[in-house]
């Protein structure tokens, strides 16, 4: 840390009083030629105004000679009064004074007084006398006007004193100028610009890379300080490079370790989120696991909170003896279940634990286990345990990547055993969809099988030839239809079908029911929407099958039309002119149908719509419609 510079030694305060002494100096003298400038117009006033008292006792004179009026001669004494009293007292404004002389102020006096008892006695009884015919004798004014000269040639020897003054302290000025300007370079050239030089050659040697360029400190000012902190400088950056290579050692090997729990890091997720059963996406783990720890065995358990035991699910170089014993499998048998409550990892030397009874993995000749979580949200889902022969401790950093990677193991564990829960849930809807299409279609009619059954039986013990045949007639027909619906049915459950071969899985799906139920079809395709996923296109070709089924039975219909308007929203449109029905009775029984049923469902799958009503005449029409909210690109 550098000392302060006192205020008193620095830089800027001897530049400061120096600039301020300099500029009193200035001051001064640009003031005091003021002041001579200011008495020379004074003094030069002070001579105009003398002058025109000469002039006016001349003109006095002439007046009373000429025997001019009273008046006159008056005016002109009030004039030659006032120059005097002004040029006695002065003014400022104009400016106009009398020298501070002693001999001037005197001779001033003396012209006073010998106009007052002389001259202007004489002009007064002058104007007693304008009045008379005779010519009046004029006064004798050169006495009064050789005064009045004296007193003009003493302003005039002032004035050229203050002129010599003036021009010394004019030259003065020009000699402080240039011996200022000379003193604040060299003092520039002594204060600033060497240092600054010294400064510059210094930061130039140590750029070259000479570490030991040093500046000497002199002084206590702003550049003794810049000075001592370049030496600093130098000093730290010269300690650095002595260190440099340890540190970039060092550096590289933090660096490696960083890039190695990447590697990790990355490699395990990598594999984690790949397809995998469970017990191969363990046996992965732990092994990359072993390998990057150094350990000499590893094993991943799942804990069973209601059986309070521990599963062994993979395992990498445990011995046999351990495999076979059971300890391990209780939550409170050995270290790895007792670490399970815990909040972090659990390690264990077994060196520096208490006399106790051995466990399994201390007898098998392991010195040091490393016990870690595998959590999902906060919960327990298992551990994974590394074991050493040798004491190998493991650093934070690594400690903190194996926590990490326990995570994402019991993510990729917990993936999928969702994934596994929506397969099953998948399985048990489209088994619901099955029930349903039995339901509606193979049931009823070996429910009406059944019934002509029983009035088959009933004909013929009453003898009843005609009833018979009525009755074999209806269970021909009735199996018939159910070996159609059994057939439609299989037909449909082996439908698999994929975003390229839509189109087709259409064209095919209409052929075949032209096939089945000798009822023309119309296929119109147009748009150029997003195409539908996998799993819309399964659920749109099953409601296209479930409305052409119905068709098929109930509409009686001889021409069918479909359309497919695939834009913003995906429109299908499906129409026959068969016998229709009554929207009312439609309405009351809607919940009975269960073909209608199976579309609405399928159609909330795909958060589509269904629509179905009558058209105009006879015919119905069922419309699907997915809006564009729910589109995706392929």
């Amino acid at each position: 840390m550098l000392s302060q510079t006192p205020k008193l030694r620095s830089l800027s305060s001897k530049l400061l009083m120096l600039t301020i002494a300099w500029l009193l100096l200035a001051m001064t003298s640009i003031g005091y030629t003021l002041v001579l400038s200011w008495k020379l117009e004074g003094g030069a006033a002070a001579i105009n105004d003398a002058g025109s008292l000469r002039m006016r006792s001349y003109h006095a004179a002439l007046l009373v000679s000429e025997n001019a009026s009273r008046e006159a001669i008056q005016q002109e004494e009030q004039a030659f009064s006032d120059t005097l009293a002004r040029l006695k007292k002065g003014d400022p404004a104009r400016p106009l004074f009398l020298p501070d002389n002693a001999a001037v102020r005197q001779q001033a006096e003396e012209i006073e007084q010998h106009w007052r008892g002389d001259i202007l006695p004489q002009l007064r009884r002058a104007e007693l006398q304008s009045a008379r015919p005779e010519r009046t004798a004029s006064p004798d004014v050169s006495s009064f006007v050789d005064r009045i000269d004296r007193l003009v040639k003493l302003i005039e020897e002032d004035n050229a004193r203050n002129t010599t003054l003036l021009r010394f302290f004019q030259m003065a000025l020009i000699a402080m100028a240039i011996v200022g300007s000379f003193t604040m370079m060299f003092l520039l050239f002594l204060l600033v610009i060497r240092p600054l030089d010294t400064l510059g050659e210094a930061i130039t040697r140590l750029r070259n890379g000479e570490l030991g360029a040093r500046v000497e400190v002199s002084g206590n000012d702003e550049f003794a300080l810049l000075s001592s902190g370049f030496n600093q400088m130098a000093d730290h950056l010269q300690e650095l490079y002595a260190t440099l290579e340890q540190k970039v050692e060092s550096k590289t090997r933090s660096v490696e370790e960083k890039n190695r729990h990447l590697t990790a890091l990355y490699g395990t997720t990598s594999f984690l989120h790949e397809s995998h059963e469970l017990e191969a996406m363990c046996d992965g783990f732990i092994s990359r696991l072993i390998t990057l720890t150094g350990a000499d065995a590893g094993s991943v358990r799942l804990v069973d909170v209601k059986r309070g035991r521990l599963e062994l699910i993979a395992q990498h170089g445990l011995p046999e003896e351990m495999l076979e014993d059971d300890h391990c499998a209780p939550l409170d048998g050995c270290h790895c279940g007792e670490a399970v409550p815990q909040p972090f990892a659990v390690i264990r030397r077994f060196d520096r634990m208490q006399q106790q009874e051995e466990k399994h993995c201390q007898r098998a000749g392991f010195k040091e286990i490393s016990v870690f979580h595998i959590r999902h949200n906060q919960s327990n889902v298992g551990i994974f345990t590394l074991y050493f022969r040798e004491l190998t401790p493991l650093s934070p950093q690594d400690q903190f990547l194996l926590e990490t990677l326990g995570s994402h193991l019991g993510l990729a564990i917990e993936n999928q055993r969702l994934a596994a829960r929506d397969r099953q849930f998948a399985v048990s809807e489209e088994r619901n969809l099955m029930a349903q299409g039995l339901h509606d279609s193979i049931a009823q009619s070996l429910s009406f099988l059944n019934l002509q059954v029983q009035m088959l039986e009933a004909a013929l013990g009453s003898g009843e030839t005609e009833q018979a045949q009525e009755n074999l007639g209806f269970i021909r027909t009735g199996v018939q239809e159910c070996y159609e619906d059994v057939r439609e049915l299989l037909l449909n459950f082996r439908t698999r079908i994929n975003k390229e071969d839509f189109n087709d899985a259409v064209h095919t799906l209409l052929s075949r029911f032209e096939q089945q139920a000798l009822v023309a079809t119309q296929l119109t395709m147009h748009g150029n929407g997003l195409p539908l996923d996998p799993q819309q296109q399964l659920q749109v070709i099953f409601i296209l099958q479930e409305a052409l089924s119905n068709v098929r039975k109930h509409a009686q219909a001889e021409h069918v039309s479909i359309d497919i308007r695939n834009e913003a929203d995906f429109v299908m449109t499906i129409r026959d002119d068969g016998c229709g029905f009554d929207q009312q009775r439609f309405e009351a029984r809607k919940a009975r149908h269960v073909g209608l049923s199976i579309m609405q469902e399928r159609a909330a799958r795909i958060h589509g719509r269904i629509a179905i009503r009558p058209l105009p005449g006879s015919g119905t029409e069922v419309c699907l419609t997915l809006p564009q909210t729910e589109r995706q690109a392929a």
